[in-house]
């Protein structure tokens, strides 16, 4: 277990130390949900006024899907498992501040208190809306799928989660969406007959 947790740590390093101007200017991007929401709020406000009934509960499903997901993961499986974040424990790990970048040693991190870090949420709720879709749509969900692995390569970059944080996040949130797919064709199954 010690070499998987080294392993870890070495691959979290080796991406968060290949810097660049563009990736440092886009992975911050890539991380923020709030960047996603003035394309996806109106798009999901135009397809269940415009769609038929089996579309709506197609999206209403998916929005459940990933909100489900970011609580569970939030609220109960990062409390359960209680993994420190890498730049609590982690020397020499770039992470951006208001400032800028900086390299963590062990001054920063002396009295340092962050959230948990297995899983990612990023990771799990983007991996839930990537598998959900894609079970719906197939090869035109691929896309999302993109975006979700672009997203998890971003929490790498930006230091504040370990490769395995994103592996389970997205383990889980394939699950999840697998689940959600599964409950949510069946209701339409059931309400949507013609």
């Amino acid at each position: 277990m010690s070499r998987l947790f080294d392993f870890d740590t070495w691959l979290l390093l080796a991406i968060n130390h290949a810097k660049s101007p563009f990736l440092d200017w886009i992975m911050p991007v890539l991380s923020d949900a709030r960047m996603l929401l003035p394309i996806l709020v109106p798009f999901l406000a135009w397809r269940l006024w415009k769609g038929d009934r089996r579309e709506r509960m197609l999206w209403i499903g998916a929005v459940l899907a990933v909100a489900m997901s970011d609580m569970l993961c939030a609220r109960v499986i990062k409390e359960i498992v209680g993994r420190a974040r890498p730049y609590e424990v982690i020397d020499g790990l770039y992470i951006l501040k208001k400032s800028g970048w900086i390299l963590t040693d062990p001054a920063y991190r002396h009295g340092i208190s962050g959230t948990l870090a297995w899983p990612s949420c990023h990771s799990m709720s983007m991996w839930t809306a990537a598998s959900y879709l894609t079970l719906w749509w197939g090869r035109r969900a691929v896309p999302v799928i993109v975006l979700a692995f672009l997203v998890c390569w971003s929490r790498l970059y930006l230091g504040v989660h370990y490769p395995l944080d994103v592996a389970g996040g997205a383990m889980f949130g394939i699950l999840l969406g697998f689940s959600a797919w599964k409950i949510t064709g069946f209701l339409i199954s059931r309400h949507c007959a013609e």
